[in-house]
């Protein structure tokens, strides 16, 4: 996809796996933003050790976004969740149906602040579950984030809360019905 600015890419875990130095600046960078403030969920290394564990899924799927210059500004990744399988940690429980159902995870929406404003962020999760079969997208936002009053814009809806890890932050499981 190209738009004159920016250009999108999609790939798998191999493809993330080539730019991995660049997605983790981004993602230092980005998480070190309020309300993140780098936290333990948010540290390079956590960040670095999660995603390698989750590009070796064999339906890992990546869009990016470069500018017209070939730096990265932005990316979305995610996994599909088995029928029965949810967030990790303490996660109160989704709808049966949406349990009982495949579902795709987006695991990342990042964009950097200088490109933020453009629709790169929708771009991006469009491209990223353009030809996804599931009939669920889920995903965990931090409610203090101004990407959680997004995702509520572009139709995500609340279902419930997950805390991932006992350092991470209470987050707002969201689902998008497609």
């Amino acid at each position: 996809m190209e738009n004159g600015e920016y250009h999108i890419d999609r790939g798998s875990g191999t493809a993330a796996r080539k730019i991995l130095d660049e997605m983790t600046k981004l993602y230092v960078k980005v998480y070190a933003e309020p309300p993140y403030n780098s936290g333990p969920l948010y540290q390079r290394d956590a960040f670095l050790a999660r995603t390698r564990r989750q590009t070796d899924n064999d339906d890992f799927a990546i869009s990016w976004a470069s500018s017209q210059q070939g730096d990265l500004i932005g990316y979305s990744f995610g996994l599909p969740f088995e029928a029965g399988k949810w967030w990790k940690g303490d996660a109160s429980s989704p709808p049966a149906d949406i349990l009982q159902s495949r579902k795709f995870a987006i695991i990342e929406l990042i964009v950097d602040d200088q490109w933020r404003g453009r629709g790169i962020g929708r771009d991006l999760l469009n491209d990223l579950l353009r030809d996804r079969t599931e009939r669920f997208a889920i995903l965990t936002a931090d409610p203090e984030a101004p990407a959680r009053q997004i995702y509520a814009h572009w139709g995500w809806e609340k279902i419930g809360i997950a805390q991932h890890t006992d350092e991470a932050p209470t987050m707002d499981q969201l689902v998008l019905r497609r």
